[in-house]
C-alpha cells in the first residue's frame, strides 16, 4: 500500500527539518546524510516535482528562517507579513530541489538500477544547488556541501570545491538508499570508498604558509544599533566610538566592518582630518567599509587608510537589502522596501587591498558564500577578507551559518580568512579552515591576531568545478543503461 500524499509530502517536509541541522550552529552533519537519503527515497518510490518542492519548503522554511528578522525589527513589518514573505521566500527556494526532483521523474527511465537512480539524483540535486546559487543573482546559501567541515568530507573541499562536497555527500547518501532499494550490501561499497577517501585527502592537505610575513591584525566590533546607525543625530558619537576604541596602537593593520562609517568615501577626510595621517605615522593601514559613490549612486564599499592601498566595492547586492527589485513599484508600501541601504549599485572598484607584503582579497557580506567569485577576487591574494554587518539578523542562526561559509571558503582555498562584523561573530579562520579567535556576539570590543599569510594554490582554486562536471558525467555515463525508452 503507497503513501497518500499527506504522508508522503510530510515526511519530506521533515527530511528538509532535519537536513537544517547538519548545518551551523547545531553541526549534526550526519543528519545530511538522512536529509539527502529521504529525499532521495522518496523521489524514487514518488518521482514528483511536489516531493522536492515540500522538501525545499522544509529545509530552506527553518534555515533562512532569519530573514524574518530583518523585517520586524528593522523593516517595520507585523509579524504576520514577516511570516507570509519569508514563507513566500522559501517557496521560491523549494522550487530547486523540486526541480531536480521532477528532473529524476523525467529521466528515470535511462538510469533503471538502484545504482543508476541514485547516481541521477546526484546529478540532478548538484545541479539545482548550483542553477539556485546564480540564478537572479543567486542564493547559495544551504549548500550541503558547507557542512563538511570537521567531517569526513572536509578533505575534498580542497580539490572539488563546495559544489563536489555536496555530491560526494548526496552520494554517500544514495549508497544507502540503493542498498536498502536493493537489499544488498554491495552498494554499501560507495559511502564506505568515499568516507575512507575524505581523510586520506584531508591529512595530506598543508598550506603554504608564509610565516616570514606574519603580520598583527585588529578587528574592530563596535556593536552599534541598526536604528542609530543612519541617523544624523548619532553620527558624532558613532564616529568617537570608533576613532577612540577601535585603533589600537600595537598592531599593523586594523579592519572596520561592513559600511562601519555611516558617509560617503570623500566625506572621511573633512570629518576625520588627521586619521590618515596619524595611521602613516604609526606606519598602520585601516580597512574600513564607507558609502563610495558612482554616477549619483552609493556603492558599498571598502577603503583604505594610511599605509596600505586598495578599494574594494561590492558587486553582488542583497536583494530588499541593498536594492529593491521592481523598485518604482515597492518603493513606499511598507518600511522594510525603504531601509536605508537599498539604494546601493554594483561598484566599479576591484583591487586588492594591501599592506606591505600582504595582499588582502575582499568580499562584502554574503559575497562570501559565491565560491566562484571568492576564487576570482583572491587569486592573487594571500589573505581573504570579509566584513558584514549580520545586525540585521538579531540572535539568530543567520551569523552562525555566514561564519561557517567563510570556513569553507578558507577550506578551500587553502588561504586564511578575517572576519570582521558589527555585531558578531568576528574571527580569525586559519588556512585549514579552524577559528583561531572569536568574538562572542552583542559585545564591543578589539580582537587582535597574528595572521599567517599563505599562497597556497588548492586543486580547486585551479580548477574550478570542472572536475565536479566530469565527476557526474562519468557516473551518470556508467550507470545508465544501454537501450533508452525501447519502444514495443
Amino acid at each position: 500500500m503507497g503513501l497518500t500524499p499527506l504522508t508522503k509530502h510530510s515526511i519530506a517536509i521533515g527530511a528538509g527539518i532535519l537536513g537544517t541541522l547538519a548545518f551551523a550552529p547545531f553541526n549534526f552533519w550526519w543528519l545530511g546524510l538522512v536529509s539527502l537519503a529521504v529525499w532521495m527515497w522518496l523521489s524514487i518510490k514518488h518521482p514528483s516535482f511536489s516531493i522536492g518542492l515540500f522538501y525545499g519548503l522544509g529545509l530552506f522554511g527553518s534555515g533562512v528562517s532569519w530573514i524574518s528578522v530583518s523585517m520586524t525589527e528593522h523593516g517595520g513589518a507585523s509579524f504576520s507579513l514577516a511570516f507570509i514573505m519569508t514563507t513566500i521566500f522559501a517557496a521560491g527556494l523549494a522550487i530547486f530541489p523540486g526541480l531536480a526532483s521532477w528532473g529524476y521523474a523525467s529521466w528515470q527511465q535511462r538510469w533503471s538500477t538502484a545504482v543508476g537512480k541514485v547516481c541521477l539524483l546526484t546529478a540532478c540535486w548538484v545541479t539545482m544547488e548550483a542553477f539556485r546559487s546564480w540564478f537572479l543573482t543567486g542564493f547559495p546559501w544551504l549548500l550541503f556541501g558547507y557542512s563538511a567541515l570537521g567531517t569526513p568530507f572536509e578533505g575534498y573541499l580542497s580539490w572539488i570545491g563546495v559544489f563536489g562536497v555536496s555530491a560526494v555527500i548526496t552520494m554517500t547518501a544514495g549508497g544507502l538508499v540503493a542498498s536498502l532499494l536493493d537489499r544488498r550490501l554491495t552498494p554499501l561499497i560507495i559511502p564506505v570508498l568515499l568516507m575512507i577517501t575524505g581523510p586520506i585527502l584531508n591529512a595530506q592537505f598543508e598550506p603554504r604558509e608564509e610565516q616570514t610575513q606574519a603580520t598583527r591584525v585588529a578587528l574592530w566590533q563596535p556593536m552599534i544599533a541598526q536604528s542609530e546607525k543612519w541617523k544624523p543625530e548619532f553620527r558624532e558619537r558613532i564616529l568617537e566610538q570608533h576613532v577612540v576604541n577601535g585603533l589600537p596602537p600595537d598592531v599593523d593593520v586594523i579592519i572596520w566592518p561592513e559600511t562601519a562609517l555611516p558617509m560617503t568615501e570623500s566625506q572621511v577626510n573633512s570629518v576625520l582630518p588627521d586619521l590618515d595621517l596619524m595611521l602613516l605615522s604609526n606606519t598602520q593601514t585601516l580597512i574600513t567599509g564607507v558609502l563610495g559613490q558612482r554616477e549619483g549612486r552609493y556603492t558599498n564599499r571598502l577603503i583604505t587608510l594610511g599605509s596600505g592601498q586598495g578599494a574594494y566595492d561590492k558587486t553582488r547586492l542583497v536583494p530588499f537589502g541593498e536594492y529593491v527589485p521592481l523598485e518604482s513599484m515597492l518603493r513606499g508600501l511598507i518600511a522594510f522596501f525603504d531601509l536605508p541601504m537599498s539604494a546601493i549599485v554594483p561598484g566599479g572598484q576591484q583591487s586588492l587591498l594591501t599592506h606591505g607584503q600582504i595582499r588582502i582579497g575582499a568580499l562584502i557580506c554574503y559575497e562570501i558564500a559565491y565560491a566562484g567569485q571568492a576564487r576570482r577576487v583572491t587569486e592573487d591574494a594571500n589573505v581573504i577578507l570579509t566584513v558584514s554587518n549580520d545586525t540585521w539578523f538579531g540572535d539568530s542562526i543567520g551569523p552562525d551559518q555566514h561564519l561557517q561559509i567563510a570556513q569553507i571558503r578558507a577550506r578551500e582555498l587553502g588561504k586564511p580568512v578575517i572576519r570582521a562584523t558589527n555585531d558578531g561573530l568576528t574571527a580569525f579562520i586559519n588556512a585549514r579552515g579552524q577559528v583561531e579567535q572569536i568574538l562572542p556576539r552583542f559585545v564591543s570590543a578589539v580582537l587582535s591576531h597574528t595572521v599567517i599569510p599563505a599562497t597556497t594554490v588548492t586543486p580547486y582554486s585551479k580548477a574550478g568545478e570542472a572536475p565536479l562536471i566530469i565527476f557526474l558525467i562519468v557516473i551518470l555515463t556508467l550507470t545508465r543503461r544501454n537501450e533508452a525508452f525501447n519502444s514495443k
